[in-house]
């Protein structure tokens, strides 16, 4: 994406994963901190951080959806530049991979490099060898 509106989604995409990563940590250390209040007795302090804690899960839970959302328009944009922007060139010297295999060129009959199995017959069985000594 190009544009303030690619910078948007950039930056917003971004703020989203690294929110997505560091929230649940900061989650568990405020329920920690709360369960080590709770135990000391202070229940307003361990109350707080439980709520502290939720606040941060729902926010969390929130920045799982945005990036999810602009993770799709970030890429729905790319693929729509890609269509829509030049055409995509190949590499040197080279044509368009055709799903990963070599074109299949013509080659003379009994070239070992004619059939996928390298046989020389083309069904996956060897032929017989015959020894030269015996008549």
């Amino acid at each position: 994406m190009r544009g303030p509106m690619g910078d948007f989604v950039r930056r917003a995409l971004s703020w989203g994963i690294v929110s997505s990563l560091l929230l649940p940590i900061l989650a568990l250390v405020v329920i920690g901190l709360g369960a080590l209040l709770a135990a000391l007795g202070d229940n307003v302090g361990a109350r707080f951080c439980g709520r502290v804690a939720l606040l941060s899960a729902v926010v969390w839970l929130l920045a799982v959806v945005a990036t999810a959302v602009l993770a799709g328009i970030a890429g729905l944009a790319a693929d729509e530049e890609r269509r829509c922007g030049e055409p995509r060139r190949h590499r040197p010297g080279k044509g368009p991979r055709r799903h990963g295999r070599r074109r299949m060129r013509g080659r003379p009959e009994g070239d070992p490099r004619q059939d996928a199995w390298g046989d020389g017959n083309g069904d996956g069985v060897r032929p017989a060898r015959r020894d030269p000594g015996t008549g």
